[in-house]
C-alpha cells in the first residue's frame, strides 16, 4: 500500500450534532438490552413523580388517591387523579396506623372508622380496643372484655360474647374468629353468629405477637385453607379449623414466615425454605436460597435474585434477575436507578432514580415507594 505525502487530506466530515440527542435518547433502551440480555423492547414507558410526603407513620395506596397518616396523628387523603378523595381529619392519637378496607378507611389504635371519599368518620370503636378486620366485619375486644363482631361500614353489631381474649384473628374469609387468652389458651368462634366451635385449645401463642410478626421466642398463627398453623423458632404446628385438633407438629429451622406455595405450605426463615405437606407435615423439600416465595412460585433469594420455582419440588423453572417483586412488577436495581418492569412480559416500564427502595406498594398506574427516611414518593406509570 502506497501513502502519497505530498496529496493534501480531504476536509473533515462535518459531525452530526443531531446525533448526540439521539444517543441520548437512545441510552435507556441500550441499558435495557445489556441489563436483560434480549432484545429491548420498542419503547420505554416512563415514570413521573407526582407526590412526595414527607414523614409520615403510614400509608395507604389507592389507585385514584394515597391516603396517609402522620406523626400529630393527622390523617390525610391526597388525589393522584382529577375528581379524587382530599381531605384532612384528626385521628385523635399519635402516629397512627391506616388501612384501607374497600371504602373504608381503618385508624389504628382504637380504631376509627373513615368514609375513604370523604374522611367522614363512621363510627369508632367505644374505646381503645384489640381489633382485626375480617372481609367486611371487624372483631373487636373492648377493654371489659367483650368481644363484637360489627359491619365494617356502619357498626351494627352482628353479634357478641364476654370473653377473657385479648387477641383476634381471622381466615381470610370471615368463616372463622380465633381469639386467644392471657394463658395462650384458644376459643374459635363461627364468624356467622359466634357460636364456640372450640374451646380451651392450648396454642402457645402469644397475645402480643399474634398477627404482627414473630417475637423473640414466641409463637404466631397464619390461615390457610380449613387449616390453622402456628410457628415459633424451631417447629410448625397444623391445627385442624373445625375443632382446632392438632394434625401434626414438626421441627422446622427458623419458620419466620408461612404461607402457601402450590399445594404445600413454605415457611421462610433465615436459613431458607421449607416446603411441607399440609396433611401430613412431610418435609417435601429444603432450599438455603429463598427469603420469601409466593403462592404462585415467585421466589425471591437473600441476593435478591428473582427465580419463578416449581413450588411442589423447589426446583428453578426460570431465572428473573435480580431486584425485589412488587405485585406483579420487578424492581431491577443498577448502580444509583431502579429499572421497573413487568413480570409478564419483561418491558421496562419506566426508571426510578433511586436504589433505596423499600416498602412499594402498587395500585392502577401507580407506584409508591418508601424512600430513605419514613417519606413515600408516589411515581405514574405514562407510555411514551
Amino acid at each position: 500500500m502506497l501513502i502519497d505525502l505530498d496529496t493534501t487530506p480531504p476536509p473533515a466530515r462535518p459531525r452530526d450534532r443531531r446525533a448526540v440527542p439521539a444517543l441520548v435518547a437512545a441510552l435507556p433502551l441500550l441499558l435495557a438490552f445489556l441489563l436483560y440480555g434480549s432484545a429491548p423492547p420498542d419503547r420505554l414507558g416512563e415514570l413521573s413523580e407526582v407526590l412526595e410526603t414527607g414523614v409520615v407513620s403510614s400509608t395507604v395506596l389507592a389507585p385514584d388517591a394515597l391516603y396517609l397518616a402522620r406523626e400529630n396523628g393527622v390523617v390525610e387523603a391526597s388525589p393522584l387523579t382529577p375528581g379524587g378523595p382530599r381531605w384532612s381529619a384528626q385521628a385523635g392519637v399519635d402516629a397512627p396506623n391506616v388501612i384501607l378496607a374497600g371504602d373504608v378507611l381503618v385508624v389504628r389504635p382504637g380504631a376509627l372508622f373513615l368514609d375513604a371519599r370523604t374522611g367522614r368518620v363512621l363510627w369508632r370503636t367505644p374505646d381503645p380496643s384489640v381489633v382485626r378486620v375480617l372481609g367486611d366485619r371487624v372483631a373487636y375486644v373492648d377493654s371489659g372484655g367483650l368481644l363484637r363482631v360489627a359491619d365494617l361500614a356502619t357498626g351494627r353489631v352482628r353479634w357478641q360474647r364476654r370473653t377473657s381474649d385479648r387477641a383476634l384473628d381471622g381466615d381470610p374469609g370471615g368463616r372463622y374468629v380465633l381469639g386467644i387468652d392471657d394463658e395462650r389458651l384458644a376459643t374459635l368462634y363461627s364468624g356467622a353468629d359466634g357460636t364456640i366451635l372450640a374451646a380451651g385449645q392450648s396454642l402457645d401463642v402469644d397475645t402480643y405477637a399474634l398477627g404482627i410478626g414473630l417475637a423473640v421466642g414466641q409463637k404466631t398463627d397464619g390461615f390457610v385453607g380449613d387449616v390453622l398453623y402456628t410457628h415459633g423458632l424451631t417447629s410448625v404446628a397444623a391445627y385442624r379449623l373445625t375443632d382446632l385438633e392438632l394434625m401434626w407438629d414438626v421441627r422446622i429451622a427458623d419458620p419466620s414466615l408461612l404461607g402457601a406455595c402450590g399445594s404445600l405450605v413454605c415457611t421462610i426463615g433465615d436459613r431458607g425454605a421449607t416446603a411441607i405437606d399440609p396433611a401430613t407435615g412431610e418435609v417435601r423439600w429444603t432450599s438455603p436460597e429463598w427469603r420469601s416465595i409466593a403462592p404462585d412460585g415467585l421466589a425471591v433469594a437473600a441476593d435478591r435474585r428473582v427465580a419463578r420455582i416449581d413450588p411442589a419440588t423447589g426446583r428453578v423453572t426460570r431465572e428473573l434477575g435480580r431486584g425485589s417483586l412488587v405485585g406483579d412488577l420487578l424492581l431491577r436495581y443498577d448502580r444509583d436507578r431502579t429499572f421497573v418492569t413487568g413480570l409478564t412480559d419483561g418491558r421496562v416500564l419506566g426508571v426510578v432514580p433511586v436504589i433505596a427502595l423499600a416498602d412499594c406498594t402498587t395500585a392502577g398506574d401507580y407506584l409508591a415507594c418508601r424512600i430513605g427516611d419514613r417519606s413515600v414518593t408516589v411515581w405514574r406509570f405514562t407510555d411514551s
